[in-house]
C-alpha cells in the first residue's frame, strides 16, 4: 500500500482518487471547496478543506511520507501553477500535473516538472494505473489482470543481452522492446537527445542505463519483477 495526496476534487481528482483507494492504496483528498471534500468523505480515505497555495495549510499535510502528490487542479490554471511551486519548496519528491495547456506545460517545465497527465476521459484511471505499480513511469491496462508498462531498467540488467534473461520462465513477463535515448542533430545541426522505440529486438541487443524496458504482464508479475 503506497500513500498519495490529490490536490483538486472535480472530476478527475474524485476519480482518480477513488480509483487508487480501489486499488488498496491510502489517498488524502484536498479541495478548497468544502463541498466537494466532504462528498467524497466516505469513499477516500481522507478529505481535507485546503487551499493549496496557503503555505501553512500545506505544512499541515504529510507531504513527506506521500509516494506522490498529483496537482489535479483543472479550472484554475494560476492556482495549479502556485501550488505547485509550494510543493516544490516544501520538497515533495514527486510531483505529477494535470495540465490543460501548451503554455501551463512550458511555465511547470521551466520549474523542473516532469510528469503530467491530461483531461481526456480515461486519464485519470491510466494515472491510478500508473501509480499502482512502483517504478512504473507509464501503463496501459489491457484487462483487469495484463498491462503493458512503461518502466525504468532495474540496474542488475545493466548492460546485459535480452536474452539473457529468463524473461518469461523467472519472471512471467514479456519484453516487447526498448525505448532508448539516442544521440541525433536537429535541422541546425545541433545535437540532442531524443527517444526512439528500438523496434523488434533480437537476441543479442544489450539493454543499457537509461533504457525504458515496455513489458506485458500480469500485474503482480510486474510489480515483482521491479521490485525484486
Amino acid at each position: 500500500m503506497m500513500k498519495f495526496v490529490v490536490f483538486g476534487l472535480g472530476n478527475f481528482g474524485a476519480s482518480l482518487s477513488q480509483k487508487l483507494v480501489g486499488l488498496g492504496h491510502e489517498v488524502i483528498g484536498t479541495d478548497v471547496k468544502p463541498e466537494l471534500a466532504d462528498k467524497l468523505k466516505n469513499r477516500i480515505t481522507h478529505t481535507i478543506t485546503l487551499d493549496a497555495t496557503n503555505r501553512s495549510a500545506m505544512q499541515v499535510l504529510p507531504l513527506a511520507d506521500v509516494e506522490a502528490a498529483i496537482v489535479a487542479i483543472g479550472e484554475n490554471e494560476g492556482v495549479n501553477i502556485m501550488a505547485t511551486a509550494l510543493l516544490k519548496e516544501l520538497k515533495v519528491k514527486r510531483i505529477i500535473c494535470r495540465v490543460t495547456s501548451p503554455l501551463q506545460k512550458t511555465v511547470l517545465e521551466a520549474m523542473n516538472i516532469n510528469e503530467f497527465t491530461y483531461p481526456e476521459e480515461d486519464s485519470a484511471e491510466r494515472l491510478a494505473y500508473k501509480l499502482d505499480v512502483k517504478g512504473a513511469i507509464d501503463s496501459f491496462k489491457v484487462s483487469d489482470e495484463y498491462q503493458l508498462l512503461e518502466a525504468e531498467i532495474p540496474v542488475r540488467f545493466f548492460d546485459r543481452k535480452v536474452s539473457e534473461i529468463e524473461w518469461t520462465e523467472k519472471y512471467k513477463v514479456q519484453l516487447v522492446t526498448i525505448i532508448r535515448n539516442v544521440e541525433e542533430k536537429n535541422i541546425f545541426g545541433l545535437k540532442g537527445r531524443k527517444p526512439k522505440v528500438l523496434g523488434v529486438l533480437s537476441s543479442d541487443t544489450t539493454m543499457r542505463e537509461g533504457d525504458i524496458l515496455v513489458l506485458f504482464g500480469a500485474i503482480g508479475d510486474l510489480e515483482r519483477f521491479l521490485e525484486s
